[in-house]
């Protein structure tokens, strides 16, 4: 039934524009993890080129002349205001749209038609919505029922689980594939540095140098340059936003060097395992230690929970639980589920292990304990600027309010 609900409201809504004509081509981000840095990076190739772009992500609606605010935890709009923002940039060249399963399983994008659909993962996450990973996959696959005649489908190889899944629903469409470990994906990279790698497309190769940092990133980037040469974007517009990648609030968003702060929207395991992973090569034969604090959404996905806690085991010295968006859910039943795969013999309660239910307490205790030379992985929130409560949104910034206590001193 709610399905229906969902599939009748986006058809209805969408009526008053049903007559809209776009000359904007549509591109399509979607997975777990990456969203929002791919549709930025994206956006970014194509506005050096000097196109006119449109970018709908997480953080809100972004363009040359300007940026539009769209509202607390949300990612792909409703049907309405979808349509509403959409309607503003119908004669640009291209539209940049983060989509979710959410917005795919309850039709929001009923209509629309996309020249590329582009996936960076499918690991776990949503399933208090979707249930089990196969239905969240499958509402992922579901975009290639909006692709144009010519679009195309580009398919991490290296998230082998999601590569299987996609390749045998995407057996009559173009679809293509990225790698930075499979020789044959349709574009690999090879040479990996800290600071650049190459690139092996249609048996041409390619040289990039980047600002972007960790492994992860390296197939954020194959997939936009992968994109962005399809649609026949220079190799220095792509260039140029490896090497001056735009700022993304609230993603590896450096807040202070010493200590080392960073701020980031990871909020899956799977997020939680890459950042902190790559913010570990920056550790020094144990002379600065790595202090981790995030939390797990109330009323969403608790079978995640442990997963997160255990993937922050591996890389973190000292672990502070803490608050993120709890909604009705009680902080220690959440606290629990996150320490279930926990190494007690490594993490041990109030020594490098910490409940702290407040957001704000969580930080100013880490600001307490750090050294000059620690880092700092403020995790889960990002550019948010809410916390869910027992159904109201209590305004907050992980980003301000350190900034806010650095000013003043700590």
């Amino acid at each position: 039934m709610k399905k229906i609900y969902h599939y009748l409201k986006s058809n209805v809504l969408r009526v008053p524009f049903i007559f809209d004509r776009y000359k904007c081509k549509f591109i399509a981000v979607t997975g777990t993890d990456g969203k929002t840095t791919v549709s930025t990076l994206l956006y970014d190739m194509m506005k050096n080129e000097g196109l006119k772009v449109a970018c709908f992500t997480t953080i809100g609606i972004t363009y040359p002349e300007g940026f539009i605010d769209t509202g607390l935890h949300t990612t792909t709009l409703d049907t309405l205001e979808l349509r509403k923002n959409l309607k503003k940039f119908k004669n640009y060249d291209f539209v940049i749209l983060e989509t979710t399963s959410h917005a795919i399983d309850q039709n929001r994008i009923a209509g629309l038609k996309f020249s590329a659909i582009l996936y960076t993962n499918i690991t776990e996450d949503h399933l208090d919505y979707h249930k089990t990973w196969d239905r969240y996959a499958y509402a992922k696959s579901k975009l290639k029922n909006y692709l144009t005649h010519s679009g195309f489908a580009v398919i991490n190889m290296d998230d082998e689980k999601s590569f299987k899944y996609l390749t045998n629903r995407f057996t009559n469409i173009n679809c293509y594939t990225y790698s930075v470990y499979k020789k044959n994906a349709t574009i690999k990279a090879f040479n990996v540095t800290e600071n650049s790698f190459d690139v092996k497309l249609e048996n041409k190769t390619y040289s990039f140098k980047t600002k972007l940092f960790g492994e992860y990133n390296i197939q954020n980037s194959l997939l936009c340059i992968f994109t962005a040469l399809k649609f026949d974007i220079n190799e220095s517009s792509i260039q140029k936003s490896l090497l001056y990648p735009p700022s993304i609030e609230g993603r590896f968003d450096v807040v202070s060097k010493k200590p080392l702060i960073i701020v980031d929207f990871a909020h899956t395991a799977n997020a939680i395992y890459n950042i902190l992973e790559n913010l570990s090569v920056l550790k020094k034969n144990g002379k600065n230690r790595l202090i981790t604090i995030f939390g797990a959404p109330g009323d969403r996905d608790k079978f995640k929970r442990p997963d997160m806690g255990k993937n922050a085991s591996l890389f973190s010295d000292i672990i502070i639980i803490t608050e993120d968006d709890p909604r009705f859910d009680n902080p220690k039943d959440i606290y629990t589920d996150i320490v279930q795969n926990i190494d007690t013999k490594l993490f041990k309660k109030n020594i490098n292990l910490y409940q702290i239910d407040k957001r704000a307490d969580a930080i100013n205790f880490a600001l307490k304990i750090a050294r000059k030379n620690d880092i700092i992985a403020v995790l889960g929130k990002g550019h948010e600027k809410s916390l869910a409560i027992k159904g109201k949104e209590i305004p907050w910034s992980d980003k301000e309010f350190i900034l806010k206590k650095i000013k003043n001193g700590k």
